[in-house]
């Protein structure tokens, strides 16, 4: 009984050691890499909408604080009208560069964002399909991804579990086969 628990305890190990082995094709997701910038477009479009929020503030904040110094350093020098318009054609450099590198900021906040929602990505594919009855695979992040140690946390859980499902399966073989008459 002792010998089949330990060769498949053994088996166990041997398939999650190959797992983390082999290339990430055959464990999980694609390792390669990310061909996606949107891994988890909810997660990520709140991130987008939060950047762009406070980029729209700031536009709005230079633009409106270097008019008034320019309102006021042209105060009495020329009209008001005059100076406004002065103060807003003075910054329409500023604004076209702000404007042409929003996208840029954007595309580099929705790729920095995939350093940690493509591990939560993954880490949500395994349960699922562990809850579905799988027997799931260990995950592996990419270099640079957040959250490493979760990975090997959930790899040893995932090496407890099926540790626990090995040795449950032997001990139900052992049931049945005392239950049979002799």
């Amino acid at each position: 009984f002792s010998i089949t628990i330990h060769l498949t305890r053994l088996k166990a190990q041997a398939a999650l050691q190959s797992c983390l082995v082999k290339s990430a094709k055959h464990c999980g997701p694609n390792m390669s890499n990310r061909s996606r910038i949107l891994v988890d477009p909810t997660v990520q479009w709140a991130i987008a909408r939060r950047i762009l929020l406070h980029w729209f503030l700031l536009v709005v904040c230079v633009t409106v604080i270097t008019a008034m110094v320019r309102l006021l350093m042209g105060a009495g020098q020329q009209p008001f009208g005059v100076s406004l318009k002065a103060a807003f054609t003075e910054q329409m450099p500023m604004l076209l560069v702000m404007f042409i590198l929003m996208p840029m900021f954007l595309r580099d906040t929705l790729k920095l964002s995939n350093r940690f929602t493509g591990p939560m990505y993954r880490l949500r594919d395994v349960l699922s399909n562990m809850a579905g009855g799988g027997d799931g695979y260990a995950v592996k992040f990419r270099d640079g991804d957040y959250w490493m140690d979760a990975a090997t946390d959930f790899n040893t859980v995932l090496e407890q579990v099926n540790d626990l499902k090995a040795r449950n399966e032997a001990l139900e073989a052992e049931l049945a086969e005392a239950k049979q008459p002799a």
